[in-house]
């Protein structure tokens, strides 16, 4: 990890939201068209300490809702609190989906370091089944892409479960298994045992 690399990580992870959205609220932005015009959305953006508990909640409920039962199948299995513990870790930023005022969706990333490599981090991804395939999950991680391009991060990286359809989404856009990802193994019998988890990174310089 470089000197510039540190300072990186530390500015993201003690930005205030105000000047978070000065900085990068031009990255805030829904292409015209496309099957998501039919609603009106609308995007803020805000450290995690800055969000209101309904706004929380309803973050908490769509990650519940989705995933839950992929993590009791999983190695980790499903833990309420831990879960948020992990949504409330220091420096993580949010891009809030509304519709009417309500939290529709989100994705939530941080700047930090791993393998000695400064990247931005997605922790989730997350949209209800009936916004799915609108095309909005592409707009959020994109805009998670463009902000991290803007700041000078090189890479993104996310975590997966290999029982969730959503890898398949994260690699057509070009997330591929990083080198210290688990792999799925060939067993002796020729079955193919999968990973709990995938980790896939992406290059953005």
């Amino acid at each position: 990890m470089t000197l510039d690399q540190n300072r990186l990580v530390s500015a993201f992870a003690s930005i205030s939201s105000e000047r978070l959205t000065n900085l990068y609220g031009g990255s805030l932005r829904l292409p015209a068209g496309g099957t998501h015009a039919d609603t009106a959305f609308e995007l803020s953006m805000r450290r995690w300490d800055d969000l209101s508990s309904e706004e929380f909640t309803a973050c908490f409920d769509l990650v519940k809702n989705n995933l839950m039962g992929m993590y009791k199948n999983s190695t980790m299995g499903w833990s309420p609190r831990k879960k948020m513990a992990e949504m409330k870790e220091s420096g993580l930023i949010y891009i809030l989906l509304k519709s009417k005022s309500a939290t529709v969706g989100f994705i939530s990333f941080m700047v930090t370091i791993e393998e000695d490599e400064c990247v931005v981090y997605c922790y989730e991804l997350q949209l209800p089944e009936s916004l799915r395939g609108r095309g909005l999950g592409k707009v959020l991680l994109s805009i998670m892409e463009d902000i991290a391009v803007k700041a000078g991060v090189p890479k993104a990286m996310l975590t997966v479960f290999s029982s969730n359809p959503a890898q398949h989404f994260y690699r057509s856009l070009g997330y591929n298994p990083v080198e210290h990802s688990p792999r799925a193994k060939n067993l002796r019998n020729g079955v193919v045992k999968q990973p709990s988890y995938y980790i896939l990174g992406k290059s953005l310089l």
